[in-house]
């Protein structure tokens, strides 16, 4: 049950779809296209455009507009780890509303989050987007 929930609640998420879209760029020789991507990865071209901006704000992909225009890797692929596509993709994800008054429980909830991101950061940081290309899987 608990692999059946994480796949359900993971889906087509914008870090997935980030990390799909990056190792389709590894090893283009030339611009790789929203176009390219939506064909190879069956996704809609305004999400992957949405998700390749964040990483294009993070300096990881550079995109260039225009007829021949699109996307390239700027990062080694080596030394980039899942969890800083996580990073950036997670980044500004919630928008700062107002504070609100958190009690007991919210802490409680709060510190048991904080603690699963420790070990997500543990495990995607073992991970780097040349990993995935070659299959690589501890």
């Amino acid at each position: 049950m608990d692999n059946f929930l994480q796949l359900s609640y993971l889906g087509k998420t914008h870090f997935i779809v980030a990390i799909k879209s990056l190792t389709l760029l590894v090893n283009a020789d030339e611009l790789v296209t929203s176009n390219t991507l939506t064909e190879r990865l069956g996704i809609e071209s305004s999400f992957i455009r949405k998700v390749l901006a964040k990483l294009m704000q993070e300096n990881i992909v550079e995109g260039f507009g225009g007829r021949y225009g699109g996307y390239k890797l700027i990062v080694n692929p080596e030394k980039t780890t899942l969890y800083d596509i996580y990073v950036a993709i997670a980044k500004d994800a919630h928008p700062k509303d107002e504070e609100k008054a958190l009690d007991s429980m919210d802490h409680m909830i709060i510190e048991i989050v904080l603690e699963s991101q420790a070990k997500i950061k543990e495990i995607l940081s073992k991970y780097s987007i040349s990993d995935l290309i070659n299959g690589k899987h501890m």
